[in-house]
């Protein structure tokens, strides 16, 4: 499923004042959207694209760099390493990506998740970036550092590790795991507590599209799968209401909750 123009124009006329669209991955990466000139061009904003770097035409990626988006290309690591996470990745796609539009004069960032198979890599991987053309360098920990990588029959490959040290490979149930992955609704449990919320709808003022041109207040609530429907920015107030209850959303609770 991919956002249409038609359903983007109609959710950012929503949106007058805005000031910066960003195109992430929720339900894959937003450069697999056949249409992503297009719908940049509707932003009349500042507007940049996270991808991984690995699909793309070159009059894709060039033409987004005369349109004057910024892209961060999110490698995490170098040719050794950046496929442990990011797995079927080509590292040579994404030079090739990188530099179509770096040489069409855009502007690109690096940013780049620490893990213990990549840590030692952070000084050398910096240099490279900037010495291709790069603009920037970011490193952001998401915590996604801890659990097994499995292969396409499901069998485990190798493990991903926090930077620092703190955890080990564990056993694993990869059958039970799956079934847990694909109930998203259980895997958000809470406390009895009244959590300390700091929403990043109302942190950063932003808002979320998904691919069905459903607004709504952010990616978390974004999903509409069974269990886990979603939130529509109309709906906010629902979710704010629980957060000063023993009751607080799960999904509030899990994300954005102390």
């Amino acid at each position: 499923m991919h956002l249409s123009v038609d359903k983007f124009k109609e959710a950012l006329e929503r949106f007058p004042a805005r000031e910066h669209v960003y195109f992430n991955g929720h339900l894959g990466d937003p450069m697999m959207n056949p249409k992503i000139v297009e719908l940049a061009e509707q932003t009349r904003c500042r507007t940049s694209v996270t991808s991984n770097g690995g699909i793309g035409t070159k009059d894709t990626w060039e033409a987004l760099a005369e349109l004057g988006v910024e892209a961060r290309f999110s490698i995490d690591g170098l040719e050794d390493t950046n496929h442990l996470y990011r797995q079927d990745v080509k590292w040579d796609k994404i030079m090739e990506r990188a530099k179509w539009f770096i040489g069409a004069g855009g502007y690109a960032s690096w940013k780049w998740i620490p893990f213990s198979h990549n840590s030692h890599q952070e000084d050398e991987t910096r240099k490279f970036a900037l010495g291709m053309g790069f603009q920037g360098f970011t490193v952001e920990d998401h915590g996604r550092s801890h659990g097994p990588a499995l292969d396409r029959e499901g069998n485990i490959t190798h493990w991903i590790l926090p930077r620092d040290g703190s955890l080990k490979p564990g056993n694993y149930d990869v059958p039970a795991g799956i079934k847990r992955y694909k109930q998203t609704h259980q895997n958000f449990q809470v406390e009895d507590k009244v959590y300390d919320v700091q929403c990043e709808h109302l942190r950063f003022e932003d808002t979320y599209i998904n691919a069905k041109g459903q607004v709504g207040p952010c990616c978390y609530h974004g999903y509409d799968m069974p269990g886990r429907p979603f939130v529509k920015l109309e709906d906010h107030h629902k979710l704010m209401a629980t957060w000063k209850t023993k009751k607080c959303n799960p999904v509030c609770a899990n994300t954005c909750g102390n």
